[in-house]
């Protein structure tokens, strides 16, 4: 059973250790790759992130409770040059092709709905693989171009 969690601050340290690792954030090498997380910036991003309204920034842990453990995150942030809530889902390169991806997508989808958001949108490089997930979970697209594939999904 996957259920999305609201981190302490303590907690974020699997954070530091997800977007550190390379095998995840293999997908990003376009952009960087890994992004460093070191512990002095834990308490202002998370008074950013973890304490905003959630019309501007909501994020969670994505926690297998069967296996008692965090297997990624999920979040949006409202973006104002897109005027939309653009979506990020990071599932840990050990726990993908298990499912995790299109169950943390459907429970950011409710968590949004419930909290009065109305659409939620990506953008996905071309050459991502979940774009298809994003796709089978009823988002459409709306734009593409070399680089970039935009897609929205109402509630």
């Amino acid at each position: 059973m996957l259920t999305l969690y609201r981190p302490s601050l303590e907690e974020l340290s699997f954070r530091a250790a997800l977007i550190g690792d390379e095998a995840t954030m293999a997908y990003n090498a376009k952009w960087g790759g890994t992004v460093p997380f070191p512990r002095e910036a834990w308490a202002p991003w998370y008074e950013k992130w973890l304490n905003a309204p959630a019309s501007l920034r909501f994020y969670r842990y994505l926690y297998d409770a069967d296996r008692r453990l965090f297997v990624g995150e999920a979040a949006w942030r409202y973006d104002e040059a897109c005027h939309a809530h653009i979506v990020s889902i990071i599932v840990e390169a050990r726990h993908r092709g298990k499912g995790y991806g299109t169950l943390a997508l459907r429970l950011l989808c409710e968590a949004a709905k419930e909290r009065g958001i109305e659409k939620l949108a990506d953008d996905i490089a071309a050459d991502n693989s979940s774009l298809s997930l994003f796709l089978r979970e009823g988002f459409r697209e709306l734009w593409r171009n070399e680089h970039t594939v935009f897609v929205e999904k109402t509630l």
